[in-house]
């Protein structure tokens, strides 16, 4: 049984693998593909997967479209990474036919050295670009589709306090404030806010009831009680609220707002202790898969689309808010070689940027394998 269990974990792994990573990574080179078209930049290939090559599936223009054994995402060649310019050099030295040495001189212009900064740079920003966008429309099709409605649900009352006299109870479920429909935690706190002082009609739900009563909430309670003295928490019902397609846009453009905010400033907040450092640890692949499985798992279970499409949104995010750092072989990185380049008008060569690139990319590499090895022995603690 234990390796029936182990591989059962591992084939469920391996889908939230190619079900989560795979397409966030290949629709982050998508991007790039698609911004180097408008640029004028060939793509001399688009890979799905990473070499060796299993087959050439066809070609558009210039572009060769492969597939490749390792399944670890994909990729873009552009006309004149690495070391073009020093292949054209030493090809101009060289006797060649007038109809070769004018391909080579085409080849060039299309090249991706070849683009003063300013076009590099949007090439560079269309792979996070893409992941945004992608994160974009997966937070519309969020809502549009259906979201869990939660209840708030009392789970304590303060004795002696508003609530305790109005006779809440544990368990009563808030559906009202002053006839304003209540759907979240904050709804109530803003609500209740905006009537301290005053007479307050709660309409709750008990044991199947529709109950109405009245209480003042306090402009100053005691500390830790609050204005009504109850504990309030938020339970799933089982049901979902799904939107129009102009509200799901709204709701969706303000999750995916939130999901950004939350992810640039994560640093900050582990700094202030806002998140506890146990749960600041990195996950590599091996954690996002097991994450993964789970949302597939509970969207089979629920029969709903919102737990795969949360994960997707925040994984897809995520990879477009981390190239965009400013590092080496990153995205942001070659970013930053194009802005330096700019400001002191002469470029790196293209040889030494992307020996720079590479040297980066084999430390970037073994961080990932550190990481990995962090997810194997000391896996994620999943919800």
């Amino acid at each position: 049984m234990p390796i029936v269990n182990w591989l059962n974990d591992g084939l469920g792994m391996i889908v939230g693998f190619l079900v989560c990573l795979i397409p966030l990574i290949v629709v982050h080179e998508i991007g790039h593909f698609v911004m180097a078209r408008l640029i004028g930049v060939w793509a001399r290939e688009f890979g799905i997967g990473y070499p060796p090559r299993i087959i050439k599936l066809f070609k558009w223009r210039e572009t060769d479209f492969t597939l490749n054994w390792l399944p670890l995402g994909g990729f873009v060649r552009l006309e004149g990474e690495q070391t073009f310019a020093e292949d054209k050099a030493e090809d101009t030295e060289e006797e060649v036919s007038a109809e070769v040495l004018a391909e080579k001189e085409e080849a060039y212009r299309h090249s991706l050295y070849a683009q003063p900064p300013g076009k590099r740079i949007l090439l560079y920003l269309g792979g996070p670009l893409m992941n945004l966008l992608t994160a974009w429309v997966l937070a519309t099709l969020l809502f549009a589709t259906g979201i869990p409605v939660v209840r708030v649900v009392i789970s304590n009352i303060v004795p002696e306090s508003p609530a305790a006299e109005a006779k809440l109870q544990a368990g009563d479920v808030i559906v009202a404030v002053n006839g304003e429909t209540v759907e979240s935690l904050d709804d109530v706190s803003t609500l209740v806010q905006q009537t301290l002082g005053k007479p307050t009609e709660i309409q709750l739900e008990r044991e199947g009831q529709t109950v109405t009563v009245s209480l003042t909430p306090r402009a100053n309670p005691p500390q830790g009680q609050g204005a009504m003295g109850v504990e309030i928490r938020e339970v799933a019902s089982g049901k979902l609220k799904q939107f129009p397609l102009g509200q799901a846009f709204v709701y969706g453009s303000r999750y995916l707002g939130n999901i950004v905010g939350a992810t640039v400033f994560f640093p900050v907040y582990v700094i202030r202790g806002l998140i506890p450092i146990e749960q600041a640890r990195p996950v590599g692949v091996i954690g996002i898969s097991q994450i993964a499985q789970q949302s597939v798992e509970d969207s089979i279970a629920a029969g709903a689309a919102y737990p795969i499409l949360n994960i997707l949104i925040l994984v897809s995010v995520s990879l477009g808010i981390f190239n965009l750092l400013p590092i080496p072989a990153l995205d942001g990185g070659r970013i930053l070689f194009a802005i330096v380049e700019k400001v002191r008008h002469k470029p790196l060569t293209p040889a030494l940027e992307e020996r720079i690139h590479t040297v980066t990319l084999v430390m970037l590499v073994a961080l990932f394998i550190v990481i990995t090895i962090l997810d194997i022995v000391a896996p994620i603690q999943l919800p």
